[in-house]
């Protein structure tokens, strides 16, 4: 019995040493005294959680985080900021007031991956601004043809590719970090399919469980399920450009629809819309439809880019931007978007663009 004492003992003493909150040591260099702010992300903005004054370029924030998460230091008079990810540790901050964002952060390991991140998304992204600036000199000196065009296209899109397989295979790599969870909001999200996101997600260790940054993933994901391939669309009616309300569903049924959300000032929209001309005439008549929901603002653009375009078929818009109602049920971050919906009322397909929807049409109705 007193070993099992001794050995319970031993384990309490050990849990009693887990560093349970942090201290941040702060010294800035030539720094006047003034107030700084330690911030937290609150939703899209930061908001303070704690101030104190800084003498002598000496500074000093004490708490504790349930989880690490991104935070900002504010020096009041000229707006420097330095942001890292806080977590329960002893962090030392060292700078210069000269150039406060160039500060040493030491004792974050969870910042120390994020650098270890940045580093490697560095060094991936050399080539893709090595073909940018080949694009970019080309445009210059006239030399660009629309061969040399569609090669550096091409090349980037590959290398954009790699950087993208590089990066999920880091955050699946670090799981159990909330750097991870950050990286895929911030820059993966957007980028990879609703059943690869998922999988990174449900991948996560459940220690970081209650970041803000996985919270939003999963709120995401929810939202995305709806609109997964397999799914039944979602009805709704909107305005035509002769304001006359449109059902979607009165389009559905028998032939295959290409839902499109799209707007008159969005350029890869707009370079898209001749591929979709040549393929609705290609395929109207053996089954295919297109149904249009604009996020324009300005009526008369969205009215000029129907026309000059030559979109014949179902266009709709409430002439609300980015607050379109229907782009916020089906989850629209981004423009070009656009839905494959079977004669059943399955969604088949998300996002087929140029030749990727010329072969899936090519597929189902040749």
């Amino acid at each position: 019995m007193k070993k099992l004492i001794v050995i319970i003992g031993v384990a309490l003493l050990a849990s009693s040493c887990t560093t349970k909150s942090y201290k941040i040591d702060g010294s800035i260099e030539s720094a006047t005294d003034q107030m700084v702010y330690l911030k937290s992300m609150k939703g899209n903005e930061l908001v303070a959680n704690d101030s104190t004054m800084m003498k002598s370029g000496k500074f000093v924030f004490k708490g504790s985080v349930s989880v690490p998460d991104l935070h900002a230091i504010d020096f009041g008079l000229k707006g420097d900021r330095i942001i890292f990810f806080l977590e329960n540790s002893e962090i030392l901050i060292t700078g210069n007031a000269e150039n406060i964002m160039a500060s040493d952060i030491s004792g974050s390991k969870t910042h120390d991956l994020l650098l270890e991140f940045n580093l490697l998304q560095e060094e991936l992204a050399k080539p893709l601004m090595e073909i940018q600036y080949a694009f970019q000199n080309a445009s210059m000196d006239g030399s660009l043809t629309p061969e040399m065009e569609e090669q550096l296209r091409n090349e980037f899109m590959a290398e954009n590719d790699k950087l993208t397989v590089s990066v999920v295979d880091f955050v699946k790599k670090n799981g159990s970090s909330v750097v991870s969870a950050y990286i895929t909001l911030t820059q993966l999200a957007n980028q990879i399919s609703f059943e690869e996101l998922e999988s990174i997600v449900t991948g996560f260790s459940s220690s970081i469980a209650e970041s803000p940054f996985v919270i939003a993933l999963n709120e995401k994901l929810e939202k995305e399920r709806k609109t997964a391939t397999g799914q039944n669309f979602m009805d709704f009616s909107h305005p035509d450009k002769d304001g006359n309300m449109v059902a979607f569903s009165s389009v559905t049924g028998e032939n295959y629809v290409l839902l499109d959300f799209w707007a008159g000032w969005c350029a890869p929209c707009r370079k898209e819309n001749p591929n979709l001309v040549r393929l609705y005439t290609a395929y109207s008549a053996k089954g295919f439809d297109i149904f249009g929901v604009s996020l324009d603002r300005d009526r008369n653009e969205w009215l000029d880019a129907i026309e000059k375009d030559g979109l014949t078929w179902t266009n709709v818009s409430d002439i609300t931007g980015w607050e379109n109602p229907i782009a916020k049920i089906y989850g629209v971050q981004s423009i070009p978007t656009n839905l494959l919906i079977s004669p059943e009322g399955k969604i088949i397909a998300k996002n087929l663009r140029g030749e990727e929807l010329a072969e899936k049409l090519a597929e189902l109705l040749d």
